[in-house]
């Protein structure tokens, strides 16, 4: 179903979807014609992107009697420091993040530490400026990989920051491949100072929930 807004609404319809708990920020992406095309939120961790975007289904369809395409809602949840106290020790915590360029190339190296060991993550390619953010995510899930020992193995899909409010947001979309088959994954941080480490706090926030299950199966 097609769902059109004037963009004079974009803003009401973006202020309703903020009010819902647990949503940080909102952006509506529409068509030259007034399409809805993308929904972006960042929300936090405390619940899960299906229940978010159940929530902003029912909150869009009370307010104006619109029925959203739930295709088109992407869930971006923030990495923080949330309350999982028996999930500590599987809590990756970002140790290094280098980026560097020689010539054509660039090189990304990643430094997590889970537990008490601390795995490195490393990748090569082109520099070019999309290029360089998709290797700091490719070496964040490198790192991941080494923790879990080949039980599962990831792809990067996009790689993107983009404005949320007065800030700016990373966000990453991943696919997560196990021997039970592919599922997709998104995660999102803020950038506060370094855009390397916003990249990096936004992989590890599409991965984090899986993590303890994926260690499980190993």
């Amino acid at each position: 179903m097609t769902v059109c807004v004037e963009p004079a609404m974009i803003g009401e319809y973006e202020g309703i979807i903020r009010q819902i708990k647990d949503v940080v920020s909102a952006r509506i992406v529409t068509t030259t014609e007034g399409e809805i095309q993308e929904i972006h939120v960042l929300a936090c961790q405390s619940r899960s992107p299906k229940q978010l975007v159940r929530d902003i289904e029912s909150a869009v369809m009370a307010k104006f009697g619109v029925a959203l395409d739930h295709k088109k809602i992407s869930i971006a949840q923030i990495q923080g420091e949330m309350k999982e106290e028996g999930k500590a020790q599987l809590r990756p915590r970002l140790v290094s993040v280098n980026l560097t360029t020689t010539g054509v190339a660039a090189e990304a190296k990643v430094g997590l530490k889970i537990g008490e060991v601390v795995y490195q993550g490393v990748t090569a390619g082109p520099g070019a400026t999309n290029n360089k953010m998709r290797l700091i995510v490719q070496a964040t899930i490198n790192a991941i990989e080494d923790f879990l020992r080949g039980t599962c193995s990831f792809a990067v899909e996009e790689v993107a920051i983009i404005p949320m409010g007065r800030q700016q947001a990373a966000v990453v979309a991943l696919s997560l491949v196990t021997p039970d088959g592919e599922e997709a994954l998104i995660g999102g941080a803020f950038i506060k100072q370094d855009e390397r480490e916003g990249i990096v706090k936004a992989t590890l926030g599409a991965i984090n929930r899986k993590l303890s299950i994926l260690k499980g199966e190993g």
